[in-house]
């Protein structure tokens, strides 16, 4: 079964997770009007998974189950990590802030998969590179935990003091 077709269909299943994700996490961040949680939750799980991936390497059900679970908390937290700055910033303030981090953002676009490949030539395993993605995505939720606010500003944009 090692077909084209199989591999296309294969490739596609982490992405019909990662889509299903992307519209329920949003609409359930929507309802319950919370966004520190449902960002930060999700890259934690997304790192967790991302080192199963590595872990089960050689495991190709579980590898891929891990990697369908990485993309979907993945998923879950990006249409509500771009609700954040709206919340804690205002004005020109948010338009620098959202510039800033579509900047940083097509950096680790170019820069993840450049250290990915040299990490896999160094060590030998793609593991290796994944750790390291894995560890980001925890930094990730930890910035989101201590900078975010607890209480949603949405209306004002500004963070109550």
């Amino acid at each position: 079964m090692k077909s084209a077709l199989m591999n296309g269909i294969l490739s596609a299943v982490p992405y019909v997770f990662y889509l299903i994700a992307l519209v329920v996490a949003g609409w359930h961040s929507d309802r319950a009007q919370e966004r520190r949680f449902h960002s930060a939750l999700p890259c934690l799980s997304c790192a967790v998974f991302l080192v199963g991936v590595g872990v089960f390497a050689h495991i190709p059900i579980l590898s891929l189950t891990s990697l369908c679970l990485a993309l979907a908390s993945y998923g879950s937290a990006y249409p509500v990590f771009w609700q954040i700055p709206m919340i804690v910033l205002a004005g020109t303030e948010a338009a620098a802030g959202i510039a800033l981090i579509n900047s940083i953002g097509g950096l680790s676009g170019w820069l993840g998969p450049i250290v990915v490949g040299w990490l896999r030539d160094l060590t030998g395993k793609t593991s290796s590179g994944l750790y390291v993605l894995a560890s980001l995505e925890g930094l990730a939720a930890l910035l989101i935990l201590n900078f975010v606010p607890r209480g949603e500003v949405a209306t004002s944009g500004r963070v109550p003091k």
